[in-house]
């Protein structure tokens, strides 16, 4: 047959369409009709052919709604023809905000260039599954969405009125937008708890918690512009920022000096000035040995220090703790402390409902006695306690066996940090991630207040990124739309407001506190209690005192006490184990460190997990029931972004894929379901996990506001949200979708947003803690300073009222190398991490970092499959040897799922996690847990593993 040019590119566009239908799997599963394919275009010439590759029928902007975290979202144009999306496009549209700062253009990375092929591809859930072999067998059945949502109402019902509301779980992932909505109403309308996963994935910040009574607090890319000098310190926004990195180089240019200090020579450390490369887990001895150079040589900033911090404070020379109202006069309050004044010669309250200390002249120098209850007592302020520690346990030349790092590099940066006009950092939840990350943070936190770099432009430490709209939690609260729903709702709360609001307490610590109490009421749960409590993790991370040499006694007593006291809580009680356990945008067998614990003690415990989710994920493959979600194309929406892009994203659904709907139509109809469930049961009502008395009658009814936001009402609802918000104010949601962005016009009021405590210009940078420094508001600390003196009895016992530094654990045994790790580059958690596209830009598989001279120690060549063993467990990884890498380190970049390991065993099985027993501290001041902080970590920086060669193909 002759073969013509026609006729060939005829066959070959036919042959990639039908290729592409394939790909679809537009396949029916038995006794189901065939979906008929789209008709094949009638391509009459390669030209033909050419044109139509840039035709379509519409474009949408959009976004990728998922956890990019510090790089935020970017808007894309979506170009949709025949029903599908073939391909994205940066927008790169972003106004300039100053005419002396860089734009925001162009955002994006390589994962959200290639998320059209990703929604696509062989991961996605089609259709609603059952589980019929064993968990993890990987035997489903493909069943309907109303038989479905009927079963698992059923086990709902049965449930709460056997057991009990608590006994049902939400397991959250990184969700705060419009696919929030449905998950918060149905869990705040059945009393079920949503586990607060933060502090669980080790993004707690436990050290800026205990210093600011707070973690939120970023600047906007822009502000960095106005800095002298940027420590890149324990992260690599190279990898992790993909978008973003650009600000960081071109200030660098203009003139910061920037400074990576990181074990490996990394991405971020390429681009620096000056590389300072630290041994793993010493970032302590380093933050206190720069801050002897600057206490030493008067760099510090007095003022500052006299007016924002606890370090005038006094404290009490005979037991370490604060002096308190307490001690000098029957029923005085534990929350009154107490500076010497130098002009007024005596020992006065220090001011609580404001910074500004007018008159006084707090000493930071000095012994002074005070006359308590019980007799005379010497006091000192903290700036003295401080002052003698620096000065005999951190000079350079001390510290420089601990670090690695020479002393007169250390001398040269404190010279540059205490002279500099401006210093900022570069923000990263890596410290937070090793045992004693909290130690680690207080001390970089010391070096920025040492100086006064706080709260200025281009100045100040960056803690954790969050800006969302604060809409969301109003609405999940609601009984109706409108003016009416608002003045009901506000009749509801207003005696519980009234009755938290204390004398001095900020609008900021008033959120706080009922944030707090959203966690003694079970509404929010801490990850890390629950799955210690009822997952079993505590028989792993229960062994720190193995492994911690300064544990005086065992954890699970700390713990335990912890609970008695109520300085932290957990849902269900203990001894009440879950029951239903739903994943909803979660991955907990990829996520947790330990995970085989929680598979051996909680899932037999189950009567049902259910896991909602656009793909097959590890905990996926082990769950009872699946229910397909919609992609970020496949549904409207928007979401949270951070300071450092103070941006709202948002999308309008571009195409359908299958059965999966979007997550207010999936919760809308779980809420129908239950309905339906109870009338049929005969099930009117029942009791909280308080003993009151909700109804079931007409719960679908309340659900939708009595049918103002149907079920598919996703548009609504990402309207109302943005309505109901304070921080978005004259945004329009028709608008928004249209533009894909939108500049927040405040922090708003929600507890992850409000602590940047600044405001969000529509001309200029964002700069953090601006209302603390430029306008005297307190924090939300005890003292109402930055505070680095914690005097709680776990801290005393424990040798950690200040900053100091403590050798990490060695943790999951005795081993010669640490195991560390870091954000992928090439996905966001798992959600790329099997992407084909992706997988071709690294080995293709899981890989660990090797150094070179490790790697020739054990006879172990780039490529070789490796075993990775300790106490716990073992598992096998490619080893790749780079010089980058110091010995005695190896690291393995996170993310990857399960079953690409061999056997399935996924490198978080032998990371204990050890609790860390200061971070069960609470029930003094500002020592509560609330949300995404001030509560228990876990962390994996400190694991402890030996390597050998496992590879059969050489010899060795």
């Amino acid at each position: 047959m002759e073969v013509t040019r026609r006729s060939f590119l005829q066959t070959a566009a036919a042959s990639t369409l039908l290729l592409s239908l394939d790909r679809l799997a537009f396949v029916a599963a038995p006794g189901r009709a065939v979906a008929a394919p789209p008709p094949i275009p009638d391509y009459r010439s390669w030209e033909d052919l050419y044109r139509s590759k840039w035709t379509w029928d519409q474009v949408v902007r959009s976004s990728h709604f998922v956890n990019c975290w510090y790089q935020a979202h970017c808007a894309w144009n979506v170009f949709v023809k025949d029903g599908m999306v073939w391909r994205e496009e940066q927008a790169a549209d972003y106004p300039a905000i100053r005419s002396d700062t860089p734009d925001f253009n162009p955002r994006g990375c390589q994962k959200g260039a290639c998320y059209s092929a990703r929604m696509y591809d062989p991961t996605r859930v089609k259709y609603p599954l059952k589980r019929v072999g064993e968990r993890g067998s990987g035997k489903w059945q493909r069943i309907s969405w109303d038989q479905a949502l009927a079963e698992i109402a059923d086990l709902m019902l049965d449930t709460i009125t056997a057991e009990g509301t608590d006994r049902i779980v939400w397991s959250l992932g990184p969700l705060y937008g419009t696919h929030t909505a449905g998950q918060m109403r149905l869990a705040f309308m059945l009393d079920s708890s949503s586990l607060d996963m933060n502090t669980e994935i080790g993004d707690g910040h436990p050290g800026a918690a205990v210093t600011f009574g707070k973690i939120v607090a970023e600047r906007s890319l822009d502000d960095y512009f106005f800095s002298d000098v940027i420590l890149v310190w324990g992260c690599n926004p190279l990898y992790t920022q993909i978008p973003n990195a650009h600000f960081f180089t071109e200030a660098r240019y203009k003139g910061a000096h920037v400074v990576a200090i990181a074990p490996d020579y990394n991405a971020s450390s390429i681009h620096a000035d000056q590389w300072i490369p630290l041994n793993p887990g010493t970032d302590a001895a380093f933050a206190l040995s720069l801050a002897h150079v600057i206490v030493g040589e008067k760099l510090h900033d007095a003022a500052f220090l006299r007016e924002q911090t606890d370090l005038p404070f006094l404290v009490r020379a005979n037991d370490g703790r604060f002096l308190r109202q307490r001690d000098l006069q029957k029923d005085g309050s534990a929350d009154v402390l107490y500076v010497y004044d130098q002009r007024a010669g005596r020992i006065v309250e220090a001011p609580r409902d404001t910074l500004a200390l007018g008159a006084l002249e707090p000493a930071l120098e000095g012994t002074f006695e005070a006359h308590t209850s019980a007799g005379p007592v010497q006091v000192r302020p903290v700036f003295a306690l401080l002052r003698e520690r620096l000065e005999r346990d951190y000079a350079p030349e001390q510290t420089a066996a601990i670090t690695g790092v020479h002393p007169d590099v250390v001398r040269d940066l404190a010279r540059r940090i205490g002279t500099a006009k401006a210093v900022a950092n570069v923000t990263s939840s890596n410290l937070a991630k090793f045992y004693h990350g909290n130690l680690m943070e207080r001390a970089q936190i010391l070096v920025f207040a040492l100086c006064g770099h706080m709260g200025k432009r281009g100045s100040g430490f960056s803690a954790f990124p969050f800006l969302t709209h604060d809409g969301a939690d109003t609405f999940a609260m609601l009984h109706r739309t409108g003016w009416i729903g608002k003045l009901r709702l506000m009749a509801d709360i207003w005696p519980m407001l009234r009755e938290a609001k204390k004398p001095g307490m900020t609008d900021e610590m008033l959120h706080y506190e009922l944030g707090n109490r959203g966690l003694q009421a079970g509404l929010t749960v801490s990850g890390v209690m629950f799955w210690n409590v009822h997952g079993g993790l505590l028989e792993v991370s229960g062994r720190s005192q193995e492994w911690d040499p300064h544990l005086k006694r065992p954890v699970a007593e700390y713990l335990q006490e912890s609970l008695d006291k109520g300085y932290q809580y957990v849902w269900p009680k203990p001894g009440n184990p879950p029951r239903i356990l739903f994943e909803y945008g979660s991955n907990i067998l990829r996520r947790l460190r330990g995970y085989p614990s929680v598979v051996k003690h909680l899932f037999p415990q189950l009567k049902a997990l259910v896991t909602i989710d656009w793909r097959m994920t590890s905990t996926a493959l082990a769950s009872d029931y699946v229910l397909p979600a919609a992609g970020w194309y496949e549904k409207a929406e928007h979401k949270w972004g951070t300071p450092l892009m103070p941006y709202i994203h948002a999308g309008s659904k571009a195409a359908s894929f299958h059965e999966a709907k979007s997550d207010w139509e999936i919760c809308s109809r779980l809420a129908r379901a239950v309905d339906e469930r109870a009338r049929a049961r005969g099930l009117a009502s029942f009791k909280d996990r308080h003993g009151g008395e909700r109804p079931f009658e007409a719960f679908y009814d309340a659900f939708t506001m009595q049918g103002e936001f149907g079920e598919t009402d996703d548009e609504k609802v990402a309207a109302e949200l943005l309505r109901l918000s304070s921080n978005l104010k004259r945004v329009d949601w028709q608008q928004l979708k249209e533009k894909g962005y939108a500049r927040f016009t405040g922090v708003g009021t929600s507890a992850v947003s409000i602590g940047n405590a600044c405001e969000v210009p529509a001309d200029d940078t964002v700069r953090p803690f601006e209302n603390h420094v430029a306008h005297k508001v307190p924090y939300p600390t005890q003292t109402g300073r930055i505070q680095f003196y914690i005097d709680h009895p776990f801290y005393l016992e424990l040798g950690e009222t200040l900053p100091v530094h403590k050798a990490p654990p060695k943790a999951g045994g005795d081993y010669p190398l640490t195991l560390t790790g870091g954000h992928t580059r090439w996905s966001i958690h798992s959600a790329w991490r099997d992407d084909a596209r992706m997988l071709r830009l690294q080995r293709g598989r899981p890989v660990m970092y090797m150094s070179v001279a490790d790697a020739d120690a054990r006879g172990i060549r780039d490529g070789d499959t490796v075993e990775v063993r300790n106490d716990l467990d073992d598992f096998r990884i490619q080893a790749k040897i780079s010089p980058a890498v110091r010995p005695g380190q190896v690291i393995i970049y996170h993310a990857w799922e399960n079953y690409q390991f061999e056997g399935g065993k996924g490198f978080q099985n032998l990371i204990p996690s050890p609790l860390n027993p200061v971070e069960l501290a609470g029930g003094e001041g500002h020592l509560r847990p609330i949300p995404i902080c001030l509560q228990p970590s876990q962390n994996d920086r400190d694991t402890r593993v030996e390597v050998r060669r496992v590879d059969a193909t050489r010899p060795a």
